[in-house]
């Protein structure tokens, strides 16, 4: 799953990648976006775009397995595939225009 989404996001200007939380945090002009835990992607979204998010399948509040709570302001979407990762694109670009 990492090379698909270092192929998706490292291919965009001003994306780096990182570590975070245990998994690998996708930065675009050094504000996280995007990290990859274990089957899930977390993304940084605006609240209403959140709030859209959180009422489909697969997809629950951001909570690290190094914390009790969730993070304020992530989501997290089920993502076990790489042929998965196109699909998520409106997604993506949604915590890439939250960080900008």
């Amino acid at each position: 799953m990492k090379a698909a989404l270092d192929s998706h996001f490292l291919a965009i200007e001003g994306v780096t990648s990182g570590d975070q939380f245990g998994g690998v945090s996708y930065l675009l002009n050094g504000q996280p976006f995007a990290i990859l835990m274990e089957g899930v992607v977390a993304l940084r979204l605006a609240p209403e775009i959140m709030l859209r998010g959180l009422t489909l399948a697969g997809v629950s509040p951001f909570r690290p397995p190094s914390l009790d709570n969730p993070i304020r302001g992530w989501v997290q979407f089920v993502l076990l595939l790489p042929e998965d990762v196109p699909e998520l694109e409106g997604w993506f670009q949604a915590a890439m225009d939250n960080v900008k």
